[in-house]
């Protein structure tokens, strides 16, 4: 490896999402034994093309090669979960990861393993010598004694961590950064953008005095593009190191945008911290990879088959809360079919928690509805580390609470009904059934180009196959963007006049702003007044019937926009 030069921690930040991985891992199979070379990563882009796996505009890409790369090299191979020399192998982890029962054990044992330096991460001369850390260890640490980090704090002070003799050093930094915040009355935004610019200026000051500031990508050399660049670069590693850590099940961002230990994980947590070593010792190549690929290294409480039993015994009393559960024993059953119980138990628990809480948004608490439009207004202004996910999850919350229909968010959610991972790549967002007709919603944060390239033909498949499905079953789609893009405006107005074989007709999807939908659910919740089925069928018989009126595109996109917010 040719090394890292950064001065804070870095990981890669693709696959942007955990939970994508084993993924890429299943479709790498095929490739297995031979060699990682241009003809191979070409072919395994095709093969993402195919079966619609992407975080991006999958399909588009002028250089399939790199994408290929960006997906198997970064954090797959980071983590010990491929072998790509001399050929394509996935380790033993690798495979493990695959299995959903499994999957978190196995990303929280290959996180605890990442350290810096490494041998797959050495030291460059720009930051020799200042690196002692294994990230995810020191990360989660200042989880569990902070108790209640904000997203900036976790960047500003966990990213920029080094040497995990420093830790101390570190929370006493935090206090004083809330202490100065607090006594001066800054913002939040505006403390953590302060800080760290001049935390930056003052890390590379021996770079800005000589000069040597030039940014990649860059022909010009500018001090204050390197800074805001370092600047950009740890919010972007942060995001990554967040998701990848909220990712074990051990960490959560909860409803005040605080980074907390999830609840009743502490005990695996505090295990954790009392187990694993926090020294980056120095390892070969061979002595490296034999530790990565260790699937047995290191233990966790969940390793325990006590420990499991244990769970699972919590995991029926809280389900004895909502359905009789049976007593048995547990006892002699293998630590593999205790971990696949535990998560599916954990599964109809989440289920059981969100049907209780749909039920009760349907009751129309004004506390509820300000807490909607507030969550909103937190998304717009990119507050979550998570804000898709968040989009996913208030606009079902919304859509829930307005009208009669039964509304299936495809979103994942934890016991206590905190949204933890978006819906996946080949299903929509949220389904809503109404009896005689579907809608579905889907949701994105993209926009400009992005969001026509990203958007337009996914949503068209999730409802035209939806529809194939249920037998042609009347369907029509919600699109809720933070901006709506031109064209898709005349993509989805074009949509509702020119039918399709493959779908069966016309395929009908109305784009709203999310301050325009938040506008929407304002106003049909002030009076208590409840949507029903007939009232949201004629939003869709007016979509139609204005395409079909309409002098063009954006008078069509008018007329119906004006239509919902008069409901």
């Amino acid at each position: 490896m040719a090394g890292f030069s950064s001065r804070y921690m870095t990981m890669s930040t693709s696959p942007r999402s955990p939970q994508r991985v084993p993924y890429y891992l299943s479709l790498l199979e095929q490739f297995e034994g031979k060699e990682w070379n241009n003809e191979a990563q070409v072919n395994y882009y095709k093969a993402m093309v195919s079966n619609q796996l992407g975080d991006f505009s999958i399909g588009k890409s002028k250089h399939p090669e790199m994408s290929a790369r960006d997906k198997i090299t970064r954090a797959p191979k980071a983590l010990g979960l491929v072998e790509l020399k001399p050929r394509i192998r996935i380790t033993e982890p690798g495979k493990q990861i695959q299995n959903k029962y499994i999957f978190q054990d196995v990303l929280t044992k290959q996180l605890l393993k990442y350290q810096l330096p490494s041998p797959l991460f050495p030291e460059r001369q720009d930051n020799k010598g200042m690196f002692n850390i294994k990230p995810y260890l020191e990360l989660l640490r200042l989880v569990y004694i902070v108790g209640d980090l904000s997203r900036s704090e976790f960047y500003a002070f966990g990213v920029t961590m080094t040497d995990y003799h420093d830790f101390d050093k570190t929370v006493e930094r935090i206090k004083e950064y809330r202490k100065e915040a607090k006594q001066n009355h800054i913002h939040a935004r505006k403390h953590y953008h302060d800080y760290m610019m001049k935390y930056v200026s003052n890390l590379y000051s021996d770079k800005i005095e000589s000069d040597d500031v030039k940014v990649r990508e860059t022909k010009s050399k500018s001090s204050e593009k390197f800074i805001k660049t370092k600047f950009n670069n740890v919010g972007d590693y942060g995001n990554a190191f967040l998701r990848y850590l909220t990712g074990t099940g051990l960490v959560v961002v909860n409803k005040k945008l605080q980074v907390v230990v999830a609840p009743n994980r502490e005990d695996d947590v505090e295990y954790i911290l009392n187990n694993v070593s926090r020294e980056a010792k120095k390892y070969s190549n061979t002595e490296y990879n034999k530790l990565l690929f260790d699937v047995n290294y290191p233990k966790l409480l969940s390793d325990s088959p006590r420990e499991l039993i244990k769970k699972i015994n919590q995991l029926d009393a809280r389900l004895s809360e909502y359905k009789d559960v049976a007593n048995r024993s547990y006892e002699g059953i293998s630590s593999l079919e205790l971990k696949k119980l535990q998560y599916e138990k954990e599964d109809e628990l989440d289920q059981l928690v969100r049907e209780q809480y749909a039920k009760s948004l349907k009751s129309y608490d004004n506390k509820e509805v300000e807490d909607v439009l507030d969550t909103f207004q937190h998304i717009k202004s990119q507050d979550y580390f998570d804000n898709p996910l968040y989009l996913e999850w208030n606009t079902w919350r919304a859509i829930t609470m307005i009208d009669n229909g039964n509304i299936k968010g495809s979103f994942k959610t934890n016991s206590n009904g905190d949204p933890i991972n978006t819906a996946p790549g080949n299903t929509a967002d949220i389904v809503g059934d109404y009896g005689d007709f579907n809608m579905i919603c889907e949701v994105t944060m993209s926009s400009g180009k992005k969001q026509y390239e990203m958007e337009n033909e996914p949503v068209t498949r999730h409802l035209g196959e939806l529809r194939t499905k249920e037998n042609g079953k009347e369907t029509f789609g919600l699109f809720v963007a933070k901006t709506i893009q031109p064209n898709v405006i005349t993509e989805f107005y074009y949509k509702h006049l020119i039918p399709t074989k493959l779908y069966g007709g016309t395929v009908e999807f109305i784009p709203l702003t999310i301050d325009d939908f938040a506008k929407f659910f304002k106003n049909v919740t002030q009076d208590g007044h409840k949507l029903n089925e007939d009232d949201i069928h004629k939003i869709h018989s007016k979509t139609i019937e204005y395409a079909k009126s309409a002098d063009d595109e954006a008078d069509w996109y008018n007329k119906i926009r004006d239509y919902m917010l008069s409901m």
